[in-house]
C-alpha cells in the first residue's frame, strides 16, 4: 500500500481552509482523503472550523451585526481574549458568515476567495457528491471542553453518521483527536464507523525510548493509529518502526509548500522516506507529485 497524500483541511494552500470547495480541490488534486475539524453550535450542529473561535477564519468581526456576540474566551495554549465562538452562535447565525483565509499574507492566491465560501457542516461534507468512495478524516476539537458546558460531541457526532448514507455510497471514515478520553468516547458512542487515530503534539511525546514503546502500546491497545508531528517522526525516526509493529497506522503532520527551504522535492522526500502511512498536506497536488517520483 502507498503513502496516503492527506488534504489539510482540504487544499488549504489555494482555498480558505475547511470549505467545500478547499476539499473538493484536494480530491481533484489526487489526494487521497480530505482532513477536517469539527466544533458544535450552540443548536447542537457541527460546522467544519479549526477552532471554535471565529475571527481568524470568518469574516464576523467585519459584521456589525455580530458584535455584541462578542466576549471573552479561550483562544489558544493559556490564552484568552475577546472573540466570537461557535457555541454561542445558532447554525442559522453561522451560514450567514464567509470563510476567509486565515495566512492572507503567506497565501494571497487564497486569500482572494475571502467573502466567497459558506461555512460547512458534517451534514453537508457527508452528503457532498465528491465524498463518495472517498476518505474523510473527521478531527473533533476540545470535546472535553464542549461536554463541560452540555454538549455531547461525541452523541452528536454518532447521530450524524447514523443519519448519513456515507456507508452506501463508499465513503471511509477516520476520525481522529487530540485527546485520548474523548477519543475513547467517540469509539464507544460511534461504533465500528471506520478507524480511530490519536493525534500525538511535540510536547506530548516521550523522548526516552522505553517511554515512546510504553506509550505506543498504550495507543495501540485502544485505537488503530496514531498521528505525531513531524517534529516527532523527524526527531525519532524509531517511533514509525516501533509503530508498525504493535500494529498501528502511523500519520504526520504538516507539509507546507512554504516551509521548503530548498526546493521542493527535498522537503517533501524528508516526509515520504520517514516510513510513515500518511501525510497531511496543504498543497496536496505537490506532494501527490513527488509521492509518484519517490515510491
Amino acid at each position: 500500500m502507498g503513502i496516503g497524500v492527506f488534504g489539510h483541511r482540504g487544499a488549504s494552500g489555494y482555498r480558505p481552509e475547511n470549505t467545500l470547495e478547499a476539499f473538493e480541490l484536494a480530491f481533484a488534486q489526487g489526494a487521497d482523503a480530505i482532513e477536517c475539524d469539527l466544533v458544535p453550535t450552540k443548536d447542537g450542529e457541527l460546522v467544519i472550523r479549526h477552532d471554535n473561535f471565529l475571527s481568524g477564519t470568518t469574516d464576523i468581526a467585519s459584521r456589525p451585526e455580530f458584535a455584541a456576540k462578542a466576549r471573552v474566551g479561550k483562544t489558544g495554549w493559556r490564552k484568552t481574549s475577546t472573540d466570537w465562538f461557535t457555541e454561542d452562535l445558532t447554525l442559522a447565525e453561522i451560514k450567514q458568515l464567509r470563510a476567509t483565509e486565515r495566512l492572507a499574507d503567506l497565501r494571497p492566491g487564497s486569500a482572494k476567495f475571502d467573502g466567497q465560501f459558506e461555512v460547512p457542516t458534517l451534514d453537508e461534507l457527508l452528503a457532498s457528491p465528491f465524498a463518495d468512495g472517498e476518505t474523510l478524516i473527521l478531527e473533533v476539537k476540545r470535546a472535553a471542553d464542549f461536554a463541560a458546558i452540555g454538549i455531547p460531541v461525541a452523541a452528536i457526532m454518532a447521530r450524524k453518521l447514523r443519519e448519513s448514507n456515507w456507508r452506501e455510497r463508499g465513503i471511509k471514515i477516520i476520525i481522529e483527536s487530540f485527546e485520548a478520553k474523548a477519543l475513547e468516547q467517540l469509539k464507544r458512542t460511534c461504533g465500528a464507523v471506520g478507524e480511530y487515530v490519536y493525534l500525538v503534539e511535540y510536547y506530548d511525546f516521550p523522548t526516552e525510548q522505553a517511554e515512546q514503546l510504553a506509550f505506543l502500546t498504550a495507543v495501540a491497545e485502544r485505537f488503530e493509529g496514531v498521528s505525531p508531528s513531524c517534529r516527532v517522526i523527524f526527531e525519532h525516526p524509531e517511533v514509525v518502526e516501533m509503530a508498525h509493529y504493535l500494529g498501528l497506522k502511523v500519520f504526520t503532520w504538516t507539509a507546507r509548500a512554504e516551509d521548503a527551504e530548498n526546493s521542493i522535492e527535498e522537503y517533501y522526500a524528508k516526509f515520504i522516506l520517514s516510513g510513515v502511512d500518511g501525510i497531511f498536506a496543504d498543497q496536496p497536488d505537490l506532494l501527490a507529485e513527488v509521492v509518484a517520483g519517490l515510491t
